[in-house]
């Protein structure tokens, strides 16, 4: 993802920044970055083995820190939490999951049939949903194959 100050009111990392006055720092922005170019769903700890090359002082704690904070604003998502380590993802467009219980692999869905999943009413009693995601649980192509 190629990030132009130029433009940034038009680019998610600097108009999230610049909506909750959270400092645009070159960490941070390696952070996102990475986070962003990642299919796999990275972990706090695979985002710290990358960006550590370019800024060998950040700490696995500033990592956490930053993550936590980009979750919290919307920047990014908290995959759902199949066991620790939480996994995090910068696609926030609506999509789906389909998680290897083997390997750990998370596999994005785009389904719009997906999307129009009806909510039980007895679901829409007790909870104001914000929002939907569906997980498929199960061995991905690699793993069923060893199986």
């Amino acid at each position: 993802m190629q990030h132009n100050r130029n433009n940034y009111s038009q680019d998610p990392f600097y108009s999230k920044c610049r909506e909750f006055r959270l400092k645009v720092t070159p960490q941070r922005l390696a952070i996102y970055e990475n986070l962003a170019k990642s299919k796999k769903h990275p972990s706090a700890e695979q985002v710290y083995k990358i960006v550590k090359r370019r800024f060998p002082n950040i700490s696995l704690d500033t990592i956490n820190r930053t993550l936590a904070t980009f979750a919290r604003i919307g920047l990014i998502n908290v995959v759902e939490n199949f066991g620790l380590p939480r996994r995090y993802d910068a696609d926030i467009t609506g999509h789906h999951h389909a998680h290897c219980i083997k390997c750990g692999l998370i596999y994005d869905i785009y389904d719009d049939k997906l999307d129009r999943i009806k909510i039980p009413a007895e679901i829409r009693r007790r909870f104001k949903i914000t929002g939907k995601r569906v997980v498929f649980s199960g061995l991905c192509e690699k793993c069923s194959k060893r199986e």
